[in-house]
């Protein structure tokens, strides 16, 4: 069964966050979650269509072969997604000098609307990431709905033109299935990295 089914049902669940759930910059949520135990399936047989920073289309299997980082979040965020995307800058800073090509870094917009691959590139150049190493995805509502159930990532429009969201970084292995995950802007990334070295190691 593709996992565009698998995933339907949790999709809808995770954009309606119920009414008493944490809005995003009030989450406090600081442990590493390991995924749920591993299946032949990978994100990268999802049929989601994204766009880079570069305005080409960048089907997901592109990103494998290596280990990625990734995050969901969105340009215009001023409380949750800097520490997000800081703690990724951290990560790739603390991998060894050799491995540093060897990582991809991920982040895809959770704002379809807004985050256009001009913004997305705009947003790329003041954070100075290196674009050897990092994209930044737009996708249609759809795509963002499918990968935010996809990587457990809870989201919903604040109603200021923003968006409600839970503060996710995935590890994900060369095939495509989540090794581990970060979640809470406060978490430390130490064991993401010590995650990310051991994948590395074993394919040296």
């Amino acid at each position: 069964m593709r996992l565009r089914l698998i995933f339907a049902a949790a999709a809808a669940a995770l954009v309606a966050i119920g009414a008493g759930a944490a809005r995003a910059h009030d989450i406090q949520h600081m442990t590493m979650d390991a995924p749920a135990p591993p299946t032949s399936a990978s994100l990268y047989n999802l049929e989601s269509k994204w766009t880079n920073q570069d305005a080409a289309s960048v089907p997901l299997a592109a990103l494998g072969g290596k280990p990625v980082v990734a995050a969901m979040g969105y340009t215009s965020c001023r409380d949750m997604c800097p520490a997000i995307v800081a703690n990724m800058m951290w990560i790739e800073k603390h991998l060894p000098q050799d491995a540093a090509r060897r990582v991809a870094f991920a982040f895809f917009s959770i704002d379809s609307a807004v985050d256009t691959p001009v913004k997305l590139k705009a947003y790329a150049d003041e954070h100075g990431l290196d674009p050897g190493s990092w994209t930044l995805f737009h996708g249609d509502d759809d795509a963002v709905r499918e990968l935010a159930a996809a990587l457990g990532v809870g989201y919903r429009p604040d109603g200021e033109g923003g968006f409600d969201h839970a503060a996710v970084i995935s590890l994900i292995d060369e095939k495509g299935e989540i090794v581990v995950q970060q979640r809470g802007t406060q978490a430390s990334s130490d064991e993401l990295l010590a995650a990310l070295n051991s994948l590395l190691e074993k394919h040296n």
